[in-house]
């Protein structure tokens, strides 16, 4: 028997609206009006306005006087900002994790690594195999703090990541870096 997690409504809210944001249905500065967004999402008002302080608090969402909620603007700073915070937790998590890889998490990793290669999905399908490759380094480093950290910032910074990953360039850098690992 398979159990599911349970989701208030609030969560999928946040989730539907969190994911509209990164892959750009709602783009920066666009104001989140209750109604639209109940209709777009077949869900009541209720837990669409609950979940407006979630994504506040995650930096997709601003509170203007006079507008109310809106998406938040891609700022240079705040990218600046995520990776830098993102490399320094990454870096310490990978040198930590790397020396306590088993068998079985480098064969996952050679695994996803091959997904990676062959990889004809959406751009955001490929980073979320991505994302995998890389939770296996900070799983083994052996702090769950640190991965729901890293995982935090991978999830704020996403949208970024969507941008620069249209890039065939940086794409290709991309997967040279993972070879390197």
């Amino acid at each position: 028997m398979v159990l599911s997690v349970y989701r208030t409504k609030r969560e999928i809210a946040a989730t539907l609206l969190r994911d509209a944001i990164v892959r750009g249905e709602l783009t920066p500065g666009t104001r989140l009006l209750l109604e639209d967004l109940s209709r777009k999402f077949d869900l009541s008002m209720t837990p669409i306005r609950e979940a407006i302080p979630i994504l506040e608090g995650e930096g997709f969402v601003v509170q203007l006087p006079h507008k109310g909620a809106v998406v938040a603007l891609m700022d240079r700073e705040e990218i600046r900002e995520l990776y830098a915070i993102r490399g320094a937790m990454e870096g310490l998590a990978t040198s930590e994790g790397v020396p306590k890889l088993t068998g079985k998490d480098l064969a996952h990793m050679e695994a996803l690594l091959a997904t990676l290669e062959a990889f004809q999905g959406t751009m955001e399908d490929y980073l979320e195999v991505d994302r995998d490759f890389h939770l296996v380094l900070y799983q083994a480093a052996g702090s769950q703090r640190w991965v729901e950290t890293i995982q935090t910032l991978w999830q704020r910074s996403k949208r970024y990541m969507l941008i620069a990953m249209s890039s065939d360039e940086l794409a290709h850098v991309v997967q040279a870096d993972h070879q390197q690992l």
